[in-house]
């Protein structure tokens, strides 16, 4: 992942064959494969594309740059919001690097920067996956949370709580801003998504303990976990 002032930008490497991952990322039936619910894509320079990507999200825009098997440029209809997806052959396979571009990225918080980062983290991942193995895994992402918002923290010691949602799990474990979770049942954390992929891997409705500091005192909380609040 890459953090600027006005991008954002994550990547993956796929072992496939370029023209497999170009028409992933390009056909509409493909994109269905791996990431689009629904899509309607009319690739071609000033063609449109919108995409239904599960969880209530949708997205819409024109596309303005194409340059076949390498990149392509797909811009939001209020011309505010660009997103850059880049292909290059390596060693091992394809290296897929998805950058977003925008103004209003400066002003967004840290939380959310990783959140969005992560997000399209995930759905890298499913691809790799679906073009490696054949195993879509949208069935399994985001199915968990406690109800915070939170950032990696300084040195990737743990993730730091933001807020806490009134009313969630976590509110009720006596969860608090500027608590910082260091593990879930003994499994260290290291940021913001190895809280996510931890917390993702655990049962609804299951008790976790997460342990904490909270300025200079360790704490142990167990907290409920609840499903995730959007379905897919």
């Amino acid at each position: 992942m890459k953090i600027t002032k006005d991008s954002l930008k994550s990547e993956i490497i796929v072992n496939a064959p370029l023209k497999h991952v170009w028409d992933a990322l390009t056909k509409p039936e493909h994109l269905n494969r791996w990431y689009t619910k629904n899509n309607e894509v009319d690739f071609r320079i000033g063609g449109r594309g919108y995409m239904e990507h599960g969880w209530g999200v949708t997205s819409e825009g024109v596309f303005t740059e194409i340059d076949a098997m390498k990149h392509f440029v797909l811009q939001s209809l209020d011309g505010d919001f660009t997103t850059i997806t880049s292909l290059k052959e390596v060693e091992n396979g394809i290296r897929v690097s998805i950058e977003y571009q925008a103004s209003f990225i400066r002003d967004m918080d840290s939380a959310a920067k990783e959140n969005m980062l992560f997000g399209t983290l995930q759905f890298l991942e499913n691809l790799k996956s679906v073009y490696e193995t054949g195993i879509d895994n949208r069935v399994n992402i985001w199915k968990t949370w406690i109800g915070i918002m939170h950032t990696t923290s300084e040195g990737n010691r743990g993730t730091k709580v933001l807020q806490v949602k009134e009313g969630t799990a976590a509110d009720a474990a006596g969860i608090k801003p500027d608590d910082v979770i260091t593990e879930i049942d003994g499994d260290k954390i290291e940021g913001s998504g190895s809280f996510e992929r931890t917390l993702n891997q655990k049962a609804i409705n299951g008790l976790v303990a997460l342990t904490m500091e909270r300025k200079e005192e360790v704490l142990q909380k167990n907290c409920i976990i609840d499903k995730y609040p959007v379905p897919y």
